[in-house]
């Protein structure tokens, strides 16, 4: 959506955007809007105030006007909000990335883009030569693209026509102008200014007789003082939003030991109440409806009464309450947002295409991962993040989706996955050798189908300012296009040809598009950038009928012309094919479900085909008890949806957790003769689960060793951790326990408990690193390097060394125990192999030599 009221002959941007918030509070400085001198804040608030903004991060008020400190994404969405002028000065953190929630601390596009399109105005950063260059080269990859394309040829099948390739180059000119002055290349100095920290990490800014000065002191706070006078020190301890770390619906598994009252624990909601849903099958609800419309609908929607007819169209609308558990379907699309990073009151695009019920998220919006637990979708169900470019309203939630749980699929052209990795190691200070370990490339390859997933995709490059990609995606017999970022207009692109900006075999796949699809989801924002509302609205009434309209403001959108904007939100998921509608994708599914699951990762072909063959499916109403804790155990289960209460109520041992998609139980009891249940399992929504009979169980994961398999011994190291509580270490660790459930369980399989005797050196500085481990019970200090001045560390603390495991380089610290220990092991080998399956963790750990 960058810059997409570049150049538009429509109202001017500043009207639009008052008329965003005509119902909001006054402005803070509506009278400084296009002013040029000092003139005073007319304002509810005074010099000195400071305004606490919702995405994080402040502004203070001075005569210069507002100086932000910190930009989170969307932030200026926070200043429209709350009726106050977008800032023009940005005070940029030290720490400008996020590396656990994978977010920048310093998202200055928007800003930038609304300031200098908008208002006509620069913006100011005040920041350190470093950030400066880091900036500059963001900036290069987001504004004006990348500067060398000699290796495109990549991107393209090597049947495909060079006579179709874009020419980056020549379609960036149409729209890298500077709108002030036509004649001239928009640069990245048009747009934005640097104020450096000098050698006394002052900066200072003067406008007509105001000054302020800015001061970085020794306290790790920005001192602001204007005029001589002191107005506010401002820390430099840059906090997203609390509830960004939270689970909202899937509440995490929460251990509370009765024993441990005093231990501090991470807090957590309540979980969202669940209704009950009536049990009717997919094909009742199709049949329900399709008897009362003979026309087979091409979407299917269902409520809780089965669904309903809207409008007269053949989409069916689904309502369900926010807490229910969501069943995804075989083929379908949920709308995660549909407007735009200027639309203060709507939610920036991005998207989940359901396909045999995994989900490939589609430029993902900012916190994505967030809103998916909020929706009760398990991370485990999102497979593959799909990247149509690099502007900030497209990608911020990407880097975000990768640092979630396992590493996850990455689908983009290689030119665009290049400039990907060059933004986000500029923006984060992560090599780009290192990124790429993060996640699976997949390479989008035009000009010739792609099977992903069990479904076709077909990509193309856009018309856009920087690389863009769009695709259509079919399953069976229906379809999906969508169109990226574009701008569509065949009689413009006409003119573009003749000017030679474009090749005639270019301008014919860009002007006639194929739209023969079920849905079609296009974009609509302000030409040149983006498609105008009044070409689309001369598509006829069939094609409008399939026509969902994104990347648009809810109030922008021309009613007249017979248009309809998406519905977001899991609620209003369009659905092409309900889910398990024939037993080949339902075993697709399982398999899906299967190989996501860690301890079956290694399991070969054949012993895959024994497990297809021997699982049970069964299903649980709410409230329903699966197991009961002390019963015998005979069977393994594996969650294919719902939520599941896992909880102990034997005195001593009290614990509760909640498992999800993915997760399995009862491996213990089966694991023994006459095995006993040590918890007890209780359905909390309706609950789907596949079962292993014992037999079944030794039978596949014994692998004919005797019980001597992979799986058997992992599942036996599991075993040996539960019985010793090491849950309980992982949930006293701050980092730890914020893990999701699989993950907490792969963590105790690497876990050895060990005991060590007081006055044990367990490394020297100058050693090779071998492994880590967490204290159980007892204490160590670090000893003769820049630590020692450090407390004892105790129970629930992790040490060790990451980095110079991953490295290959030797201690930089020693550790001894102060007193008689039990510890949990981890060997090097173990934790470097879960590190790299949970990116996450891995950016995170490789930072810290203990975590308490």
């Amino acid at each position: 959506m960058a810059c997409s009221y570049c150049h538009s002959n429509d109202k001017s941007i500043f009207d639009d955007i008052e008329s965003m918030i005509e119902d909001e509070p006054p402005s803070l400085l509506k009278s400084q809007s296009r002013r040029s001198d000092n003139q005073s804040i007319k304002s509810v608030y005074s010099i000195a105030d400071v305004i606490h903004l919702e995405r994080g991060g402040c502004v203070i008020v001075t005569k210069l006007g507002t100086i932000q400190y910190g930009i989170p994404p969307e932030t200026i969405k926070d200043s429209l909000n709350k009726g106050l002028e977008v800032p023009t000065y940005y005070i940029i953190p030290t720490k400008r990335f996020d590396k656990k929630l994978g977010m920048s601390t310093a998202e200055f596009e928007f800003p930038a883009y609304f300031n200098f399109f908008c208002k006509k105005r620069q913006i100011t950063l005040i920041c350190s030569k470093d950030a400066e260059y880091a900036i500059r080269a963001v900036f290069q990859e987001t504004l004006l693209g990348p500067l060398d394309h000699s290796e495109m040829y990549l991107d393209f099948y090597h049947k495909y026509p060079k006579s179709a390739y874009p020419d980056f180059h020549k379609e960036r000119s149409i729209f890298s102008r500077n709108p002030s002055n036509l004649e001239e290349r928009l640069t990245i100095d048009h747009l934005l200014k640097f104020e450096i920290f000098d050698k006394e990490n002052q900066v200072t800014l003067t406008d007509g007789q105001t000054t302020v000065k800015i001061v970085y002191d020794e306290s790790g706070s920005f001192k602001i003082i204007e005029n001589g006078t002191y107005l506010k020190s401002i820390k430099d301890q840059f906090l997203f939003p609390d509830e960004y770390n939270e689970y909202i619906v899937t509440k995490p598994d929460d251990y509370r030991v009765e024993s441990q009252k005093n231990i501090r624990q991470p807090s957590t909601p309540t979980m969202t109440q669940i209704n009950k849903l009536p049990e009717i099958s997919a094909e009742e609800k199709f049949n329900q409806f399709s008897r009362h419309d003979k026309r087979k609908p091409s979407v299917l929607m269902w409520n809780d009464q089965g669904g309903k007819l809207e409008n007269g169209s053949i989409v069916f609308e689904q309502d369900l309450d926010e807490g229910i558990t969501f069943t995804p379907p075989d083929f379908g699309v949920t709308i995660l947002g549909c407007s735009h990073g200027f639309d203060p009151k709507g939610t920036t695009s991005g998207y989940i295409f359901w396909i045999h019920g995994r989900g490939i998220m589609v430029d993902p919006p900012p916190f994505a991962s967030y809103h998916l637990k909020q929706m009760g979708i398990p991370s485990i169900l999102i497979c593959a993040v799909i990247i149509s470019h690099c502007h900030a309203d497209h990608d911020a939630g990407t880097f975000h989706k990768i640092l979630d749980d396992r590493r996850v699929e990455i689908i983009t052209t290689r030119t665009i996955m290049n400039s990907f990795l060059r933004k986000y190691s500029a923006m984060s200070g992560i090599d780009q050798e290192q990124l790429k370990k993060l996640f699976i490339f997949r390479p989008a390859i035009i000009g010739t189908p792609q099977n992903i997933y069990g479904a076709i995709f077909e990509f193309f490059y856009s018309i856009h300012s920087i690389p863009c990609v769009g695709f259509s995606v079919r399953v069976d017999k229906k379809s999906i296009f969508f169109s990226a970022d574009t701008f569509y207009d065949p009689e413009k692109l006409l003119e573009y040809k003749n000017q030679g900006l474009m090749t005639q075999r270019r301008y014919e796949e860009l002007a006639f598009v194929n739209l023969n699809h079920d849905i079609i989801l296009h974009e609509a924002g302000v030409p040149p950038m983006h498609t105008s509302q009044t070409v689309l609205g001369k598509f006829d009434n069939n094609l409008k009928n399939r026509l969902y309209l994104v990347h648009v403001a809810q109030k922008d959108l021309k009613k007249e012309l017979g248009l309809k904007i998406a519905k977001q939100g899991i609620e209003n998921t369009m659905i092409l094919i309900p889910s398990n509608t024939n037993k080949h994708i339902t075993t697709l599914r399982r398999l899906d479900l299967l190989s996501s699951i860690d301890i079956f990762e290694h399991l070969t072909i054949k012993n895959i085909r024994w497990l297809l063959d021997s699982l049970i499916s069964e299903d649980f109403q709410p409230s329903d008890i699966l197991i009961k804790e002390g019963s015998i155990g005979d069977r393994f289960y594996i969650i294919e949806s719902g939520l599941a209460k896992v909880f102990c109520t034997q005195k001593g041992s009290e614990f509760e957790r909640y498992y999800q998609v993915g997760d399995y139980f009862g491996e213990s009891a089966v694991l023994q003769n006459d095995g006993r249940r040590g918890a007890s399992v209780q359905a909390v929504t309706h609950l789907k689960v596949l079962i292993l009979e014992k037999h079944d169980f030794w039978f596949i994961f014994g692998d004919g060793l005797g019980g001597q398999g992979p799986i058997i011994q992992k599942m036996k190291s599991l075993a040996a951790a539960r019985k010793s509580k090491a849950v309980h270490c992982i949930f006293k660790n701050q980092l730890f326990s914020e893990l999701q459930p699989s993950q907490k369980t792969q963590l105790e399989m690497i876990l050895k408990e060990q005991d060590i005797e007081k006055g044990t050196v367990m490394w020297k500085v100058g050693e090779k690193p071998e492994f880590a481990f967490l204290i159980k019970k007892g204490t160590f200090e670090f000893i003769d390097c820049p630590e020692q001045d450090l407390e004892e560390l105790d129970s629930g603390a992790y040490i060790g060394e990451a980095k110079a495991m991953v490295d290959g380089t030797p201690h930089t610290t020693s550790i001894r125990a102060t007193r008689k220990s039990v510890i949990f092991k981890i060997s090097k080998k173990d934790l470097l192999n879960f590190l790299n399956k949970h990116p996450g963790l891995f950016v995170i750990i490789t930072d810290f030599k203990y975590v308490e």
